[in-house]
């Protein structure tokens, strides 16, 4: 009968390849997509990450609807974010771009596909009122500061990452 065996020297250069391949994996960095805190504020001082809570989940007194975007976003999304590192993840182990790279493309589309789910969603309308003062029925858009307040970062667990929604 034959048994196999791995010599030191192979076990030793099998150890160093994991660890190569963890160090290009980043384990435990992760793509966030929102409004950070910081974001900035409208001219009566209320934070554009709080406008994105309010239009998210709807207001406390229930006069603004829940319009989610934030997670809808993602959900539609999953598809292209699983093709992307089906491609891409080869080329991580390989060596011919990194894990960060990788992840700033995810972090992209994410956002891309957030600013797409505010433009499009119509549901539930704005009110009469609104759409009168507004002049437009798009219920997320206004001025476009939301809209443009959506940012990605990385998160590699080396530094506090802002709060924000």
């Amino acid at each position: 009968m034959i048994s196999p065996t791995v010599s030191l020297i192979g076990k030793q250069q099998v150890e160093e390849a994991l660890k190569e391949l963890a160090k290009r994996l980043g384990s435990d960095a992760r793509v966030l997509a929102g409004v950070p805190k910081g974001a900035g504020n409208y001219e009566d001082g209320v934070t554009l990450a709080t406008i994105a809570a309010v239009n998210n989940f709807g207001s406390a007194d229930g006069k603004i609807p829940a319009r989610p975007t934030l997670q809808p976003a993602i959900e539609k999304g999953a598809p292209q974010y699983q093709r992307l590192a089906e491609v891409m993840i080869p080329k991580v182990l390989s060596g011919e771009m990194t894990m960060l790279m990788l992840l700033e493309q995810m972090g992209q589309l994410a956002e891309g596909h957030i600013k797409q789910e505010i433009t499009d969603i119509d549901s539930p309308p704005n009110a009469a009122a609104t759409i009168a003062r507004k002049g437009s029925d798009n219920p997320l858009i206004d001025t476009g500061a939301f809209r443009q307040s959506i940012r990605y970062v990385i998160d590699d667990g080396s530094e506090p990452i802002e709060e924000g929604l």
